[in-house]
């Protein structure tokens, strides 16, 4: 029986550990999120600069990419301290991504090194930068992936959508500020910025059904977003195709996508806050429930007529001595029931993860459909979208269905010519 009961304790004290590292990555989460949020607006000035031909916003991108640079400090002292590297959650899938994302974050310089010498279109500059936002949103997807508590799952779940329609918004800006700056837009341009605004909705949709807490805030923070400006300038970007852009709109562009964008970003922050606070209050509460264990086995044992092995030691038989090991039946009835409550709540625990973790694994069916469309079929992101969403529309499907149907031939379909399979 004090094998059980050391085993019952050492199960509490693994799950608070577990919270203890899962609150240290959502503290990661937030410090992506900032260094995400400056990064994309290097992105849009750098392809500012660069649709100018190097005349224009060449100060705007100093700005942009001293405070980049000042958000990496930040990260990087916060992956140096000692109790980041002891523990966080997630494991070895976890400190892979983050691996992964401080190799992307070493390639920042030559970037920049190409953007500074003109030596990259605005599109390419803007591919580059979206693939080192995308290692670092995988971040923030596999922590929410390997969340063990359901409700800080759900909003790192939010989080991330939010984060990706931000992101999304990041792009349309970049893409947009190049089209205004250049004084033209080009078919592509204009269907990429069609599949990143579709992207942006869905991303929100998916952000609002899994953070009912922002509900209000978020339809509150809808009447303040300069919406009406961003319509106006999206219609003349989107009906420019053939004809000369404004290039004096470029800066009303890009300044009325900031806004919106920094704006999103405070609800990032927000729930990031959120999230921190989640932390703290399931550890306190694991905590208490510890104690109150604890607690109620002493009075159960002080209830005994005799300390056990007082009761041993003086050969008395009975309920004591029956025991098999020095612990009453009350006792023993009481571990019995700390045994079941527990097993029970982590089991309900299980079952509501699992449900909201099938979020997550639509979005990996979808993305990895999207990535064998774009490798065999020669592809671009948004058309890829577009095949899948087209076949689940003529197919009356769900969209992850239609995913997961390709996946299961993905080892049939042929290459495209001039690319290797």
């Amino acid at each position: 029986m004090n094998s059980v009961l050391s085993y019952l304790a050492a199960a509490r004290r693994s799950e608070e550990s577990e919270l203890e590292n899962l609150a240290r990555t959502c503290d990661l989460v937030l410090a992506t999120s900032e260094l995400v949020h400056h990064l994309q607006q290097e992105r849009g000035s750098s392809n500012l600069f660069l649709a100018s031909g190097g005349r224009r916003f060449a100060e705007l991108r100093a700005q942009c990419m001293a405070s980049s640079d000042q958000a990496v400090l930040q990260l990087d002292a916060w992956l140096e301290r000692r109790e980041t590297r002891d523990g966080m959650s997630g494991g070895a899938r976890f400190y892979t991504r983050v691996a992964i994302a401080l190799q992307a974050l070493a390639g920042l310089p030559e970037i920049r090194r190409g953007v500074t010498a003109l030596a990259l279109t605005p599109a390419q500059a803007s591919e580059q930068y979206s693939q080192l936002v995308a290692t670092l949103l995988a971040l923030v997807f596999e922590a929410a992936d390997v969340a063990i508590d359901p409700a800080i799952s759900r909003l790192l779940i939010a989080l991330f959508h939010l984060m990706q329609g931000k992101e999304s918004a990041g792009r349309e800006r970049a893409t947009g500020a190049a089209a205004f700056a250049a004084g033209r837009i080009g078919e592509a341009d204009v269907q990429a910025i069609e599949y990143l605004i579709e992207m942006q909705e869905n991303s929100f949709r998916h952000f609002v059904a899994f953070c009912d807490e922002l509900g209000a805030e978020w339809r509150a923070l809808q009447s303040l977003l300069p919406l009406s400006s961003l319509e106006r300038l999206r219609r003349k970007l989107l009906s420019g195709l053939g004809r000369p852009l404004d290039s004096a709109l470029a800066d009303e562009w890009y300044t009325c996508c900031s806004a919106r964008m920094d704006e999103l970003h405070r609800v990032e922050n927000h729930l990031a806050g959120l999230l921190q606070g989640l932390c703290r209050q399931r550890i306190e509460q694991l905590q208490r429930d510890s104690a109150d264990q604890q607690q109620r086995l002493s009075e159960l044992r002080e209830s005994l007529p005799l300390p056990p092995q007082a009761a041993f030691a003086a050969g008395i038989g009975g309920p004591v001595a029956a025991a098999g090991d020095g612990i009453g039946p009350h006792l023993t009835q009481a571990v019995v029931d700390m045994l079941q409550s527990q097993s029970q709540r982590l089991q309900s625990l299980t079952d509501e993860l699992a449900t909201v973790r099938a979020n997550l694994e639509e979005r990996k069916l979808i993305e990895r459909a999207k990535g064998i469309l774009m490798a065999t079929q020669g592809l671009d992101e948004a058309a890829a979208y577009r095949l899948l969403r087209q076949n689940a529309m003529n197919q009356n499907r769900r969209l992850a269905d239609v995913a997961e149907a390709l996946l299961g031939v993905a080892g049939l379909l042929p290459a495209p010519t001039g690319l290797e399979r």
